[in-house]
């Protein structure tokens, strides 16, 4: 490695980002001292940077997202004043937290939505970058979101976040090197994957990692961090998932199992397909969104919620 390398942890919500990182952490990957506590939800720990967590969350604001928006981001928005300075302060954050460290990395959930922004701060820095993308069925995250919220585990609401959050930008992470890895997978077989992940990303497979990567997966996968597991097959069957998901799941499975190469003609040519479809649902994200702004305002106005949805359903007839 001849310069600063970060490792960037991607995927949809619920995928298994946190004990993945966990897994890149034994690889010797540098995650920082502040790393926010585990609780609720992830009570083995979230594995992210308190410093690039609050950093994330103000670029979220600035963009007008929230956790369960849907909408397209558009283009102009990367360079609008807000994100710009956010830009500025990500790179003072990682030079300050990160600049001696020659191999790092990060997670958050939604970076993979917003991976622009983060493109161009590491490019800025000069800081090659690897990508490890959480992969896991979406039924699986449909039923683990469910636990949280039940209305967001709704298979068509969670399919919906799932592909605004993978199919954008995935052409992007592409471009650099990187790995898919299967939750289920590695659960099942924690070295195997994470020694393919080593050799995907590049990373040197030492005495030391060797041991961390058995600590791992013996002291920490033990805890047994899954709740639900479905088949490719299921989700073939399943007439309530998205088309477009099992689609762009069915690429992503593949490539996560060795299946095809990244460079396959075919998964470039249906990923095009799939980007277009998506795009063409822009306007329909774009009302969801809104409906969801209105309901959630609704539901903090001082009447109440029932008070409030006469206005609501007004807006939704369009008078």
């Amino acid at each position: 490695m001849s310069r600063n390398t970060a490792i960037v942890v991607l995927g949809a919500g619920r995928s298994g980002t946190s004990a993945l990182t966990r897994g890149v952490q034994a690889l010797g990957v540098d995650l920082g001292n502040r790393l926010r506590r585990g609780r609720g939800k992830n009570p083995t720990g979230f594995f992210e940077d308190r410093d690039l967590l609050a950093l994330n969350k103000r670029l979220k604001r600035a963009l007008g997202i929230t956790g369960e928006s849907v909408r397209l981001i558009p283009p102009s928005q990367w360079d609008n004043p807000k994100v710009r300075l956010l830009r500025r302060r990500a790179m003072q954050t990682i030079e300050r937290r990160f600049g001696a460290s020659r191999l790092w990395g990060f997670k958050y959930a939604r970076t993979l939505r917003m991976l622009p922004f983060w493109e161009a701060v590491l490019r800025e820095l000069d800081i090659e970058v690897r990508y490890v993308v959480a992969l896991r069925n979406p039924l699986s995250v449909a039923r683990s979101r469910a636990q949280l919220d039940p209305q967001r585990g709704v298979q068509v609401k969670s399919d919906l976040e799932w592909l605004v959050n993978v199919v954008p930008y995935f052409r992007t992470v592409a471009q650099r090197s990187f790995v898919v890895v299967d939750y289920d997978a590695m659960i099942a077989d924690p070295v195997a994957q994470l020694e393919r992940a080593a050799r995907c990303l590049r990373i040197a497979l030492t005495a030391q990692t060797q041991a961390a990567i058995k600590a791992f997966a013996t002291d920490f996968l033990v805890l047994g961090l899954r709740h639900s597991q479905f088949t490719i097959e299921d989700l073939e069957a399943n007439q309530a998932v998205d088309p477009l998901v099992r689609d762009a799941y069915r690429w992503l499975h593949q490539l996560a199992h060795d299946e095809i190469a990244s460079d396959s003609g075919a998964l470039w040519e249906d990923w095009q397909r799939i980007e277009q479809a998506l795009a063409a649902r822009a306007p329909v994200l774009e009302y969801i969104d809104t409906l969801l702004d209105d309901l959630r305002r609704a539901k903090r106005d001082p009447r109440g919620p029932m008070q409030a949805l006469p206005q609501l359903l007004r807006y939704m007839r369009g008078r």
